[in-house]
């Protein structure tokens, strides 16, 4: 005989609600997405765009479409700026020529690309096609964001962006204010009675690709956060503007929205895995990221400049220290980072920009982690238990994903933060403590300690420098 246990009734009840809950939410989005012309036609151009190479390094599973992914790999696509999950990296294109990032499955991968431009009304067409010219502008007027995001609570960070490209161009304006007026005066003249309103606008292109009909509602949650969040940073922008009509106008234009089930190639799969941005042009494809043979050549030095001196050089497409930046995943969930930090923002996590425009050096920034008993558990763990644990959609992994998680965790066995990051140096202290056997309990304030910084050699080479 078995007894009903009501909190079991419950916790399925609440869970049955839940689930109904997403698929309207899911059923609507789909809807509303089908329903928009461009919208439509722009997600399914990416998602059945097809790659002239076939030699996509994803595995052969049989929910898997990721030959239509092309392969970006050190030498075949020019400067390649690779961004990992939790990261988002911002440049122009006199600093890179592609923004990447793939892997995603739950994740999402957004995509901003922004350009000055000019807004205004005229009844002369000759009028209109000189100011059209005058809008397109040159590469210094573009800028490119990509974020590979990994939960819906980043509306901080993704406001962070938008505001970023938004006091980008604003600060070209001001820079050129003075011949901007004398331009209009005269361009007024030359239409005499055709009066013309000219209004500067900064146009920031939107693209959005990840997630798929997972079981438990993950990819959905994220769509979600997301989309609430641009939709929340629009309306602030817009209620800014009816205010302050003497500044310049941003217009957000959602291009792209490969989500949910536009994603999902009917078997419970995603389609597009990884987004690839033209920091120049500004147009996205699906893209994977090739594992090169990653070379280098720590042995030796190069003078860069007069005080700058490389320790280490690699050259590959997925960017430099990639097992360190994938730790800090793993540091977050093991070591609770930031969250022991008085100086967080209310203990959000944080998306890690390790790109800025108008700088020349790739930054990771200094986190906890050290050896712990949780990597040396998993790592005990036979292939199968390892995708159960560590994914939250083993489902659909690519091949390699066990490989790296156990790469990660052997290289956070063997190394820890006090010896990865350089202490910033204070007052009245001893040089001799860079060399002290830092252990689990010591103090770590990520303020204390210095970003690692790399610089880009030749064209996917980077070079750590002190």
């Amino acid at each position: 005989m078995t007894v009903d246990d009501p909190d079991n009734h419950d916790a399925a009840w609440h869970q049955r609600s839940r689930t109904t809950r997403q698929l309207q939410h899911l059923f609507e989005l789909d809807l509303y997405l089908s329903s928009v012309p461009q919208l439509a036609a722009s997600t399914r151009q990416l998602l059945q765009s097809s790659s002239s190479s076939t030699n996509s390094t994803a595995n052969n599973h049989h929910h898997n479409n990721s030959n239509n992914h092309t392969v970006i790999t050190s030498s075949n696509s020019g400067r390649v700026i690779n961004v990992l999950q939790g990261e988002m990296a911002h440049c122009t294109p006199s600093q890179a020529d592609v923004l990447v990032s793939d892997d995603a499955t739950t994740c999402h991968i957004l995509g901003l690309w922004s350009h000055l431009g000019l807004d205004y009304s005229s009844r002369s067409a000759q009028h209109r096609d000189q100011m059209q010219q005058q809008q397109n502008g040159g590469d210094g007027n573009k800028l490119a964001t990509v974020a590979h995001i990994d939960s819906p609570d980043y509306e901080d960070c993704i406001r962070d962006a938008v505001d970023l490209h938004y006091r980008y161009h604003s600060s070209q304006l001001s820079s050129s204010s003075s011949s901007s007026s004398k331009q209009q005066q005269h361009q007024t003249r030359l239409n005499g009675d055709d009066s013309t309103i000219i209004l500067p606008v900064i146009k920031l292109s939107i693209h959005l690709m990840g997630g798929y009909n997972d079981n438990d509602g993950t990819s959905h949650e994220i769509t979600q956060g997301v989309l609430r969040a641009l939709s929340n940073i629009s309306d602030g922008y817009i209620n800014r503007q009816q205010h302050h009509h003497h500044q310049p106008r941003l217009q957000m234009i959602l291009q792209t929205c490969a989500v949910s089930s536009s994603n999902d190639n009917g078997s419970g799969c995603p389609i597009g895995r990884g987004l690839a941005l033209d920091v120049s042009s500004g147009k996205v494809y699906l893209t994977e990221v090739g594992e090169d043979v990653e070379s280098s050549s720590s042995s030796s030095s190069l003078l860069l400049d007069n005080s700058t001196t490389v320790v280490t050089t690699s050259t590959s497409a997925k960017g430099p220290d990639c097992l360190l930046r994938q730790a800090r995943l793993w540091a977050s969930f093991i070591f609770n980072n930031g969250d022991n930090d008085s100086n967080d923002d209310d203990n959000k996590r944080r998306l890690q920009i390790i790109h800025h425009p108008n700088d020349e050096y790739l930054y990771i920034s200094p986190f906890y982690f050290a050896s712990h008993p949780f990597p040396h558990r998993m790592l005990a763990l036979n292939d199968a238990l390892l995708l159960q644990y560590t994914s939250s959609s083993p489902e659909v992994e690519k091949d390699n994903f066990v490989r790296c998680v156990r790469e990660t965790f052997r290289y956070m066995n063997g190394t820890s933060c006090f010896h990865v990051f350089k202490k910033k140096k204070m007052m009245n202290e001893d040089d001799d403590d860079d060399e002290k056997d830092y252990g689990l309990d010591d103090w770590w304030d990520d303020e204390d300690y210095s970003p690692r910084r790399y610089r880009r050699v030749g064209l996917n080479g980077w070079a750590a420098v002190a």
